[in-house]
């Protein structure tokens, strides 16, 4: 069993800030190999993924918005946004799934935002994101 209190959650927030992404995350998973892959993401205000899509078709994932509130851009494959909208606190959205080969990008809007990131496993580095060149 794993328990995750308010003093986790603190030094989560607190390696994000100290970080040069100005984010942290948590592994609930044993492994990569795990089917299953759960992980806590701490986010501080900016913290900003690049665009970017996962090509496998396994590759979904889902964002529970458990803290604050962060704003998701979707793209086409010429870099244009197709679609921009913000989840989390004070928002009508607060879970996300993005299919395989949907094109996107995180920023935190809030001062800290702190998401639970569900997909498919196994995870393979060299697969990870793939970014628009």
């Amino acid at each position: 069993m794993k328990c995750i209190d308010k003093i986790s959650l603190d030094h989560l927030y607190n390696e994000a800030e100290k970080s040069e992404r100005l984010r942290s995350h948590l592994l609930l998973h044993k492994s990569h190999e795990d089917k299953v892959q759960r992980l806590l993401i701490a986010l501080v205000k900016d913290s900003y993924v690049e665009p970017h899509y996962h090509e496998l078709p396994h590759q979904w994932e889902m964002f529970i918005i458990l803290e604050g509130q962060i704003e998701i851009t979707l793209y086409n494959y010429s870099g244009e946004v197709k679609e921009r909208f913000l989840a989390g606190e004070n928002t009508s959205i607060s879970i996300v799934n993005l299919e395989p080969n949907e094109i996107h990008s995180i920023k935190c809007i809030s001062h800290k935002a702190l998401m639970l990131e569900v997909k498919e496993g196994p995870f393979d580095p060299n697969y990870a994101k793939k970014f628009l060149i």
